[in-house]
């Protein structure tokens, strides 16, 4: 192949490749994540040993477990700030071209269940949410979906 030919295809090639700029979050509904995501979050999930520890990316903070403020009393209700975070962390973990493969919903369920596999595993190996029959897991999906929450809906398999 001649040099001109050789460059021409890498030029076309490139022209080809997405643009990094373009990738855009999803925007679930942000009321929703607060009166319904949030809780089932933070009660499942931000203990401080798991997604209240300050050395991982997906972070729940909130009342009763890792405050976002140093010094914020425990017992406090959650602050604007720790909700915005919370939802900002969950919303980068929704795939917007696949959002019911989007690992917020796939790294908590088992793997039996199409889990993608999560650290969260309990001394008897059960994950997070056994089934995406679990009512916290199917509020989670239904926020992700921006659908009402319906019972057994669960996760398309792979």
């Amino acid at each position: 192949m001649s040099l001109f030919a050789t460059l021409l295809v890498a030029l076309l090639l490139g022209a080809c490749a997405p643009d990094p700029t373009s990738f855009k979050l999803v925007e679930p509904s942000v009321e929703r994540f607060r009166v319904e995501a949030y809780p089932v979050l933070l009660r499942d999930c931000g203990f401080p040993g798991c997604h209240g520890a300050m050395d991982r990316f997906f972070r729940v903070f909130g009342p009763g477990r890792t405050r976002l403020a140093a010094g914020a009393d425990p017992s406090d209700p959650a602050s604007a700030e720790e909700i915005q975070h919370s939802y900002d962390r969950a919303r980068s973990m929704i795939d917007p071209s696949q959002p019911a493969y989007s690992l917020l919903l796939r790294k908590p369920l088992a793997s039996s269940a199409g889990g993608a596999g999560h650290k969260g595993d309990d001394s008897l190996g059960r994950n997070v949410y056994l089934s995406s029959a679990d009512p916290n897991f199917q509020v989670l999906r239904a926020w992700v979906l921006s659908q009402p929450v319906t019972p057994d809906a669960g996760v398309p398999a792979p």
